[in-house]
């Protein structure tokens, strides 16, 4: 450990990290101070990145192996108590920070002295002065003295205290009137950032559990869905139908000398050209006798015009009446029309296949996305459908207004594991970071999917990952660089030999030659991230 008067002239590197603050960005700045020095990290309140005692034991590591004194300025109870079983110190100021600085001595208890094995120092050498000199044990790093006493007691460790507390205050005069006389400079500095961008092609392949890293791999499998629906549309087929049937009346003749009874709805017809049918309305009883007659008002079997006929036209008789009796219409019939009908046309029925396709389609995208793991995405390009039932209620060239479509449907698609995808992208970005920048992993953002080639079991696609990159600025570079150099020309200085962001603000307090300070640690550095220097 350096002793205390080291510590005072030793080079402070504050860093003040804007919210939401992360371990992760105190790391990078222990990363840029060189050894010997110390990092004052001002965290804000809250930062909860910051509660947890295993991040700040692998900041401690860091800072070891670094040989750089590391401490926090925070007044959140959590963050002092993880930080001290971490062995960071914390303080309530910055001012504190920079007035007091030590490391916490290393937590546990040595092995007890029966585990090592003991060995007998020699008494002092003025053992044979009049002085009962007793047998000194060492044992585990503890001494252990027989219990026989001395006639005096040796008082060289009081001494040795008097004369270190000398040094200490003989120190803190000299650090106080240094602070008086010496000119101090702040130099606040923004470091540029670049953006680096990245793009891969994944393979999302069925039949695999974990993706493949090295082969650019991501599972795939198949899923699907069974959706059925009903849907209906008005005909646009139209043609001329019979919509009224003929009526009029005929005359019965008896041909035999006895009654004949004739039923309601007996057919009777024409017996020239196309053969149309009447029934009639009424039972009828033709009296006895060869020449009686009867008559009876008939209407057409089918609608339409065809059953206008002319009068004398009906002259025959359906079934075994035919002998007894013989028939006639003494007047034309009439009222028999037609009239334009809607009727189903092949149209009507790629039409309603079409609309109710689309919907079915929809909702089985959306019941095969309801059925989705952590992280997958289905493309829309890899759902493909099959009918597994088409039923109309319906004919072509059927008479009806409506057209109606009962159908079933099965989707089937490839989910793919994109988050996967996604962390292979950003893996490729962090390959492309020039060496000696720093990435910050906020900026960090990988696009939505370029697909480009789709088969059966397997998605090919393109994902693109950017992110902003910095240049940490060394603050033993800063002071190397402004040491001396007279204050009109440090801002150019920096400017012309780091990576800036913005211009860089100096101060100088008292500005007596002109002069930043020849004295390195009287140059203080404080570096801003560039989301604190926007504000």
């Amino acid at each position: 450990m350096p002793s205390p008067l080291a510590l005072l002239f030793m080079n402070s590197h504050t860093v003040e990290i804007p919210a939401p603050a992360t371990v992760a960005a105190a790391q990078a700045a222990v990363s840029g101070v060189e050894p010997g020095e110390r990092v004052v990290v001002v965290v804000p309140d809250p930062a909860p990145d910051f509660a947890s005692e295993v991040r700040l034991q692998l900041l401690r590591r860091q800072a070891d192996v670094a040989n750089v004194q590391v401490g926090l300025v925070s007044k959140d109870a959590d963050i002092s108590y993880f930080a001290g079983r971490a062995r960071i110190p914390v303080f309530d100021s910055l001012a504190a920070a920079e007035g007091k600085w030590r490391y916490p001595k290393p937590a546990g208890e040595l092995p007890p002295p029966a585990s090592v094995r003991p060995m007998v120092i020699q008494p002092p050498r003025d053992a044979g002065r009049g002085i009962d000199a007793p047998a000194i044990v060492t044992a585990g790093g503890r001494t252990i003295i027989d219990g026989r006493s001395r006639h005096r007691k040796d008082r060289w460790w009081l001494r040795s205290f008097a004369y270190l507390v000398l040094i200490v205050v003989v120190a803190g005069l000299v650090a106080a009137l240094g602070a008086l006389v010496i000119p101090q400079a702040t130099v606040t500095l923004t470091p540029a950032q670049r953006q680096i961008v990245s793009s891969l092609q994944v393979t999302a392949q069925t039949g695999i559990d974990e993706p493949d890293y090295l082969n650019e791999v991501v599972p795939a499998r198949t899923v699907q869905a069974r959706v059925e629906g009903f849907a209906s549309v008005d005909t646009t087929g139209a043609e001329d139908a019979p919509v009224n049937l003929a009526g009029g009346g005929v005359t019965f003749f008896n041909q035999t000398g006895r009654e004949v009874q004739v039923p309601a709805n007996t057919i009777v017809r024409t017996a020239t050209g196309n053969n149309v049918r009447f029934r009639t309305l009424s039972p009828v009883t033709v009296p006895a006798g060869v020449g009686q007659r009867a008559d009876v008002g008939i209407e057409a079997v089918e609608p339409g015009r065809q059953g206008n006929v002319p009068a004398l036209t009906i002259s025959e008789i359906e079934g075994p009446l035919n002998v007894s009796l013989r028939v006639s219409n003494q007047s034309a019939t009439g009222g028999g029309t037609v009239a334009n009908v809607a009727v189903v046309t092949q149209a009507d029925k790629d039409r309603v296949l079409g609309q109710l396709q689309g919907e079915l389609q929809q909702q089985a995208y959306e019941k095969l996305g309801a059925g989705l793991r952590q992280g997958e995405y289905i493309p829309s390009e890899t759902v493909n459908t099959f009918t597994l039932a088409e039923t109309y209620d319906r004919f072509s060239g059927e008479q009806s207004p409506t057209l109606g479509l009962q159908l079933q449907l099965l989707a089937r698609g490839l989910a793919v594991d994109l988050d996967s995808a996604a962390d292979l992208t950003e893996r490729a970005l962090r390959d492309t970071v020039p060496s000696g920048h720093f990435l910050l992993e906020e900026s960090l953002r990988v696009g939505q999917p370029s697909f480009v080639r789709f088969d059966e079991d397997a998605v090919v696609m393109t994902l693109t990952a950017s992110g902003d990159t910095l240049i940490p600025i060394r603050s033993a570079e800063v002071r190397s660089l402004l040491a001396g150099v007279p204050f009109e020309e440090a801002a150019s200085v920096l400017q012309r030999s780091l990576d800036l962001a913005d211009s860089p603000v100096i101060t100088l307090e008292p500005n007596w030659l002109g002069r930043l300070p020849y004295i390195p640690t009287r140059i203080r550095v404080r570096v801003l991230q560039p989301d604190e220097a926007t504000r």
